[in-house]
C-alpha cells in the first residue's frame, strides 16, 4: 500500500483556488525539528510556494496585521499561556476563508475542544513527523472546513442617501478609507452607480470597465477577475467604480449583485457599497444583503420622510441587520430646517452621527483625492471614527513608524 507521502495531490485543489496575491501555505514554527518535518512534508506533497518562518502565534499576528493572509496557516502555540485568547486575536487579523492548523506541546482534550470552538481546523501535538503533518493537510483537500474562521465573512456595509445630494458617496469613500488605513482592514469599495463613477472622482483615480462586465455577466465573477479589475488605493483599499456612457442602458439583476457581494465577502474584511437612490430590485438587494445600512439624511422634511420609507421597505430582518442614520450638513437649511428633536420623532430614533455643514471642506476635497477622514482631529474625522467603531468594535490601530510615509 502506498504511503500518504507518495500521493502528491492532497492540497493541490485548495492551492488552485487561492486568490491572486495570497500565499498557499504560511507557517510559524517554534523549533528546528518542527520546521524540518514541515519542510519534508511540503517537499513530498509538491508544495513549492510554502513559506515557513521561525516564530510563534505572536509573530503570526504581527505579520498578518500588515500582509495578506495565506490560504492555509500553521501556527505554533507551544508555551503560550492563553492559547485560545491568542487564536481569537489571530482571527481578527486573518482574512476570511483562512484554514488554521495549530501545533503545540499540550495533549489536553479541553484545549483541543476550545481551539476547535474558536475556529481552528486541527490541533497537532508535538513531536511532529512529516507523515502526521501530511495526514492533517490531506483532510482539507476540497472538502471545506466548518471552523469559525472559515465561516467568517466580510462585514457588508451599504451607504445610501435618503435623497440625492446628501453626501452618501463622500461618507462611503471616507469610511472605506478609514477602515483600510486606520484599522488595517482589507476593504472593497463598490460604487453601484455605473454611469457617474462618483467614488473614483472622490479618490482621484480612473474608473475601470470591470464592474459592468461583472454585473452584466455574473457567471464570470471570480477572484481572478476581481483582482484584475479592482483599482488599488494604497495597500488595503480596492475600488470597483465605473463611468459608463450616459446613452448606454445597463441592466443587471439582483442575483448578479448577490454573486458579486458573495465573492467579495470571502476575500475582504469589509465590503462597502455606495448604493444609488434607486428603487430597482438590484439596488434593494444590495441593501438587503448588508449587515449595516447607513442612511444619510439632511435636515429637510423630504429627506426625513424618504428615510422612513426606505427603512420601512428594508425592514430589520429579525435584528440580523442594523440600520443607522447619519445627519449630514447640519445647519445648512437655516430657519427652514427641521430640528434634531423633530428628526428624532419622525425617524423614531436619534441619528447615530451628526456632520456639521462646512462647504469649504468638501469643495477643497472634491476631485483632488483628498480624504477628509485622514485628519487626525476634526468633527468629520471624529464622525467617521465613531462609525468605524460602531461597525467593528475596534479602536484605530496605532500606525508603525515605517507606515507613516505612505
Amino acid at each position: 500500500m502506498r504511503s500518504i507521502l507518495e500521493a502528491p495531490a492532497p492540497i493541490e485543489k485548495p492551492i488552485s483556488r487561492a486568490p491572486a496575491g495570497r500565499t498557499p501555505l504560511l507557517a510559524f514554527v517554534g523549533d528546528a525539528d518542527t520546521e524540518r518535518s514541515l519542510r519534508d512534508c511540503c517537499e513530498h506533497l509538491g508544495i513549492a510556494d510554502a513559506t515557513i518562518t521561525r516564530g510563534g502565534i505572536a509573530q503570526a499576528i504581527d505579520a498578518l496585521s500588515t500582509q495578506r493572509s495565506p490560504e492555509l496557516l500553521i501556527v505554533d502555540i507551544s508555551g503560550v499561556a492563553l492559547p485560545v485568547s491568542d487564536i481569537n486575536n489571530l482571527a481578527e487579523v486573518c482574512e476570511p476563508g483562512v484554514i488554521v492548523i495549530a501545533i503545540g506541546d499540550r495533549n489536553e482534550v479541553g484545549l483541543y475542544r476550545d481551539l476547535m470552538h474558536s475556529g481552528v481546523s486541527d490541533y497537532i501535538v508535538k513531536p511532529l513527523t512529516a507523515q502526521l503533518l501530511a495526514s492533517a493537510l490531506q483532510g482539507h483537500r476540497g472538502t471545506g472546513w466548518s471552523g469559525a474562521i472559515q465561516r467568517k465573512l466580510a462585514t457588508c456595509v451599504a451607504v445610501v442617501g435618503a435623497r440625492g445630494g446628501v453626501g452618501a458617496t463622500t461618507l462611503s469613500v471616507n469610511l472605506a478609507w478609514y477602515l483600510a488605513e486606520r484599522q488595517n482592514r482589507r476593504v472593497a469599495l463598490i460604487d453601484l452607480d455605473l454611469h457617474n463613477g462618483e467614488c473614483t472622482l472622490a479618490l482621484n483615480i480612473k474608473p475601470t470597465p470591470g464592474l459592468r462586465e461583472a454585473l452584466v455577466n455574473p457567471a464570470r465573477i471570480d477572484n481572478i477577475l476581481l483582482e484584475r479589475v479592482m483599482a488599488p488605493v494604497g495597500q488595503r483599499l480596492f475600488v470597483l467604480s465605473a463611468e459608463e456612457p450616459l446613452r448606454d442602458s445597463i441592466e443587471f439583476s439582483a442575483e448578479a449583485v448577490e454573486t458579486l457581494i458573495g465573492v467579495l465577502r470571502q476575500q475582504f474584511h469589509y465590503v462597502v457599497l455606495d448604493v444609488p437612490r434607486n428603487p430597482g430590485a438590484a439596488y434593494l438587494r444590495a441593501l438587503e444583503l448588508a449587515d449595516f445600512r447607513i442612511i444619510v439624511v439632511d435636515q429637510t422634511l423630504r429627506s426625513a420622510r424618504d428615510a422612513v420609507r426606505l427603512r420601512s421597505a428594508l425592514g430589520e430582518a429579525g435584528g440580523k441587520h442594523h440600520t443607522l442614520f447619519v445627519l449630514n450638513r447640519e445647519g445648512e437649511g437655516g430657519r427652514h430646517a427641521i430640528t434634531l428633536d423633530e428628526m428624532q420623532r419622525i425617524l423614531d430614533l436619534r441619528p447615530k452621527a451628526v456632520i456639521p455643514f462646512h462647504p469649504a471642506w468638501f469643495a477643497a476635497a472634491l476631485g483632488s483625492g483628498e480624504i477628509l477622514a485622514a485628519a487626525r482631529r476634526g468633527k468629520f474625522s471624529d464622525v467617521i471614527a465613531g462609525l468605524a467603531l460602531e461597525l467593528s468594535g475596534r479602536a484605530p490601530q496605532p500606525r508603525r513608524w515605517w507606515q507613516r510615509a505612505r
